[in-house]
């Protein structure tokens, strides 16, 4: 079981969530600053006099430091840092005292290292310095550990610091942005689950120290409900889940109808690790969004040499829809680079007033040809995520974050905005049997039998590519140039082991500018496509097993044949001819399946088809 206690002061937050286990109690500081600057902090976290302090390295050590006192630590935090203190208790009441907060006078530069100092403050005599073990993270959570010199026989602390989180400014909560409603008429929405409960509350308290309120439904088990009662205690309005089964689509949407319901005028939706959100960025996002948009994390706007997200947009005659997909899309890259596939219309002169980097080809070169361009614009870039959206308006651009946190999350090289994972779109009825024929027909060259395995929307064009499958995708000259080039992206992935992911999204169909190819001439297409790459990537299976069947079926008719001429029914001519060629071509075909295999084997040939 868990317990979450909060305070905060002047912009400081800390969080001491204490986790039962069998050697004790391990209670975590968790200290984080909102503060533009760096700042001094002392926190205070009194220890009753039954319980006794140990260190929660050494597990084996049952020696400690008994209660009736204090922990004090005093640090000084860089701008958007914080830093997490973890030691273990051994008895002492079921309740335990909330810490003290106090802000420190004073400071230091934020490029200065940072000294953590832990005292132990008896109820009688003088304090001692604590065994501080420090572990300085990256971004990615790796570092290395020291062990400061000062030390307590029997106590230690272990604290994690972060990385800093960029110089991005937030709006005071009693100014109004430009465009939108006060602050206290946006909500922020967040699902709680097991692993983010501490990222989630303190979500819920940077959002309530700006004025904004806020929604959570809990997806974590909460025995007696003091989880749901510690978010209500700092203003978080909790919701029901519908059942065990909803998936994170429909938990948005109940986020999305209480927002509604209480007359607020948009809803920002956190990520599911909660990282802290980016409010300039997401509230500009949602300026142009319908209702609701997923917040923007601060870490997309940390300095770096390369650009975080680059989203591509391939263009055919497009200049009715292609500014506005720009400009709502712009909200969430570093850069967005339009690929005008040859348009006779005024396509490259809105997106250049919509403020994306134009790429035009001289002639109609495909979609396929159009996804080329931008995977290879996305290389020269070394750009970390690759997000390519169709320019007719039917991809919505605030789930941008969604496909690149998953990516992040789960490690994806590919993640696809697919139709069929909890999302909201309504596929038109032909369509929709279309799709499932050119669905299985991909998984099962793709040879994904399993469930577990499946692609659920291959030919979704919403997708997120991550710098490994961009830098791979651009070198591969076997990408098709017509609406076949999503299948050949699949067949990629699988020979090159790039792996894939899928989240939810909504596709519109209604809008005015749609796919100048109709759907019988693309599936048409995408069939050919499938059969073309099956062959000729898996010949001993499609041409292969043909043969060698049309192989036993001339010898069983030959066979037929010959035990009723030696039944004294007389030789059947006809039937040993057919029997003939049937063999003869069965053999043959079996023959050169065998070579078209060795071939794709040759080294010459593979390096064609890289």
């Amino acid at each position: 079981m868990k317990e979450i206690q909060s305070r905060q002061d002047s912009g400081i937050d800390v969080l001491k969530s204490i986790e039962s286990t069998e050697r004790g109690r391990t209670v975590t500081l968790t200290i984080e600053s909102d503060a533009d600057e760096s700042v001094s902090v002392r926190v205070v976290d009194p220890v009753p006099a039954t319980a006794t302090v140990v260190d929660p390295v050494d597990e084996a050590s049952a020696d400690g430091v008994t209660g009736g006192g204090e922990l004090v630590v005093e640090t000084t935090l860089a701008a958007g840092t914080a830093e997490r203190l973890r030691y273990r208790l051994v008895g002492g009441p079921a309740t335990l005292p909330a810490v003290t907060v106090e802000r420190l006078r004073g400071g230091q530069s934020a490029t200065e290292p940072t000294e953590t100092i832990g005292r132990w403050l008896p109820t009688e005599g003088p304090g001692s310095p604590l065994a501080i073990d420090t572990t300085e993270r990256d971004s990615e959570g790796n570092g290395d550990r020291r062990d400061d010199e000062a030390s307590s026989p029997g106590i230690g602390l272990v604290g994690v610091r972060s990385s800093g989180r960029g110089e991005a400014t937030q709006p005071s909560a009693s100014a109004p942005r430009p465009g939108l409603e006060t602050l206290s008429d946006i909500a922020v929405g967040f699902v709680v689950t097991r692993s983010n409960q501490d990222a989630a509350l303190r979500t819920a308290m940077r959002a309530g120290q700006r004025g904004h309120p806020t929604f959570a439904v809990i997806r974590a088990p909460d025995p007696g409900g003091e989880l749901a009662a510690t978010l209500e205690s700092v203003g978080v309005t909790v919701l029901e889940v519908p059942g065990a089964e909803t998936t994170r689509a429909e938990l948005n949407r109940v986020l999305s109808t209480a927002a509604r319901e209480r007359g607020l005028a948009g809803l920002v939706l956190q990520t599911g690790d909660c990282p802290r959100i980016d409010y300039d960025r997401s509230l500009a996002a949602l300026d142009s969004a319908n209702y609701e948009v997923v917040a923007v994390p601060e870490t997309w706007s940390d300095e770096t040499d390369d650009p975080l997200v680059v989203v591509a947009i391939p263009a055919y005659d497009a200049a009715g829809s292609v500014g506005e997909v720009v400009e709502r899309a712009s909200a969430f890259a570093d850069e967005v680079i339009v690929v005008d596939d040859g348009s006779a219309d005024e396509t490259a002169a809105r997106a250049r007033e919509a403020g994306a980097t134009v790429v035009v080809h001289d002639r109609n070169r495909g979609y396929g040809g159009a996804l080329k361009t931008a995977f290879r614009e996305a290389a020269d870039r070394n750009a970390h995520n690759l997000v390519v959206i169709d320019a007719d308006g039917q991809h919505d651009p605030a789930d941008i974050p969604t496909l690149v946190e998953t990516s992040k999350t789960e490690r994806a090289d590919i993640v696809i905005g697919s139709r069929y994972v909890g999302g909201e779109t309504r596929i038109p009825f032909v369509r929709s049997i279309g799709l499932a024929v050119i669905n299985n027909l991909t998984n099962v060259s793709l040879g994904n039998l399993r469930p577990s395995g499946w692609i659920r929307d291959t030919q979704s064009g919403y997708r997120s590519y991550g710098r490994r499958a961009i830098r791979s995708l651009a070198a591969d000259r076997a990408i098709g140039d017509n609406m076949g080039a999503s299948t050949d992206i699949l067949y990629h992935a699988h020979r090159n082991r790039l792996s894939v992911a899928e989240v939810g999204t909504t596709i519109s169909y209604d809008v005015p500018e749609s796919s100048t190819q109709g759907s019988l001439s693309h599936g048409i297409d995408l069939v050919r496509n499938i059969l073309w790459t099956v062959e000729y990537g898996r010949p001993l299976l499609v041409v292969g097993l043909p043969g060698l069947l049309l192989t036993l079926l001339g010898v069983a008719v030959g066979l037929g044949a010959l035990v009723r001429y030696d039944g004294g029914g007389g030789l059947a001519p006809v039937q040993l001819g057919i029997a003939t060629l049937v063999l003869v071509g069965g053999v043959l075909v079996c023959v050169a399946a065998l070579v078209m295999h060795i071939l794709n084997a040759h080294p010459a040939v593979r390096n064609l088809q890289q």
